[in-house]
């Protein structure tokens, strides 16, 4: 079984010059343009060949990778999907792509610095999940609404993000997405219970908007997501409703539509990784935290971009 090691998103990453000492076009890339030319034309044919093992194809979402000669964008994960407008939901599916203009050429980079092929497809793995992983997060923030209102807009200008300013962080707004691999300390943070409206549960299940095909239930122990297609259904529970504030209190929304959030992002997440393969099986536990079949991974979710 591979051993992932953790990935760090690539707007975590400080920028710096390349180890030949010459500054770098983009901090994503890990090697200025001389060096990883010639990284390429070592170790591009033997990589190529190593990421033709990995695959998504599901839900009208394909993985790619990006070839040799595609300079800056060398062996990057791209992944093409076919999706619904959320702005004309009736007009039929539309192709779209992700991550389809990343510069990280932290592969064949590690090639060059001596790693394996396992450590290297380990690496690969890790940055297919992100990729597809983030594309389920941004989809959930377009149909995520609360009385026809996006509550985590994933588009949004941001002048932190110079390249990107309509986007923000990975084209996820204020959402961020972590994710970490390991077979210690495997438990996912997750939004601490909410208490249940004084006024009930109907009025917030009747004004959310979710991912199309994807169902919401209530009932007075909790909340329960399903949908879409074969998505898990993910739930969490209400806390002691002696606690529950007034049924109009805006912080008492603001929980309630977080933990929802986060309970839709986790049913997608857990799509994911059961239908990400590496020489056609699949690699990852199949639900976040999970032991038994597959590497254990986790995921955290921030709200403050």
């Amino acid at each position: 079984m591979l051993s992932l090691v953790p990935y760090v998103p690539p707007i975590a990453r400080d920028a710096a010059s390349c180890v030949c000492g010459v500054s770098r076009w983009v901090f994503e890339e890990v090697l200025c343009q001389s060096c990883r030319s010639t990284a390429v034309e070592e170790h591009g044919e033997r990589l190529t060949r190593l990421l033709a093992d990995i695959s998504y194809d599901y839900r009208d979402i394909h993985l790619t990778w990006s070839a040799a000669g595609e300079s800056p964008e060398s062996f990057n994960p791209r992944v093409l999907f076919m999706a619904p407008d959320v702005t004309d939901p009736d007009r039929g599916k539309i192709q779209l792509h992700w991550f389809h203009y990343w510069a990280d050429d932290v592969l064949v980079a590690a090639f060059a610095a001596g790693a394996s092929d396992d450590e290297v497809l380990a690496l690969a793995v890790a940055q297919a999940h992100y990729a597809i992983a983030t594309l389920a997060v941004h989809e959930v923030g377009e149909w995520f609404t609360y009385r026809g209102k996006q509550v985590f807009p994933p588009h949004r200008s941001d002048p932190g993000f110079p390249a990107d300013e309509e986007n923000g962080p990975d084209g996820n707004g204020a959402v961020v997405l972590w994710v970490a691999y390991d077979r210690q300390n495997s438990t996912v943070p997750t939004p601490g219970a909410v208490a249940a409206p004084a006024g009930g549960w109907k009025p917030y299940l009747t004004d959310i908007g979710t991912l199309p095909g994807q169902r919401l239930d209530a009932d007075d122990s909790g909340i329960t997501v399903e949908g879409p297609g074969d998505a898990p259904a993910t739930r969490f529970s209400w806390a002691d409703e002696t606690g529950a504030s007034s049924p109009g209190a805006g912080d008492d929304r603001s929980r309630i539509l977080h933990a929802v959030h986060h309970s839709i992002v986790s049913s997608e997440l857990s799509v994911v990784a059961r239908h990400l393969l590496v020489r056609g099986q699949p690699v990852l536990a199949p639900a976040s935290g999970s032991e038994g079949s597959g590497l254990p991974w986790r995921f955290h979710l921030t709200y403050d971009g």
